[in-house]
């Protein structure tokens, strides 16, 4: 990751290693969960059902798919643009 802005911005490259119990703010949606193709596509999806702030590894089924950060109800997508679907 960086160090930007007073604040460390985890890279895609640390989700990609990480497994969901070894992230304190984790979210684990299941394949078939619908908010998973929009994360993928890039949109911000309702996490009402998680209680989290700041940086949040968003994974399926513990695998892991990228960063997000949470502000209250919704999760912002920080997935690498280049790992977006289209």
């Amino acid at each position: 990751g960086e160090y930007r802005h007073g604040r460390f911005e985890p890279s895609q490259a640390l989700a990609m290693a990480l497994r969901s119990d070894q992230f304190q703010q984790s979210i684990t949606l299941a394949a078939d969960d619908p908010r998973i193709r929009r994360y993928l596509s890039g949109e911000s999806i309702d996490v009402s059902d998680f209680n989290y702030q700041g940086p949040v590894l968003v994974c399926v089924d513990k695998w892991p798919l990228g960063w997000g950060k949470a502000e209250g109800k919704m999760l912002k997508n920080r997935i690498d643009k280049n790992w977006r679907l289209l």
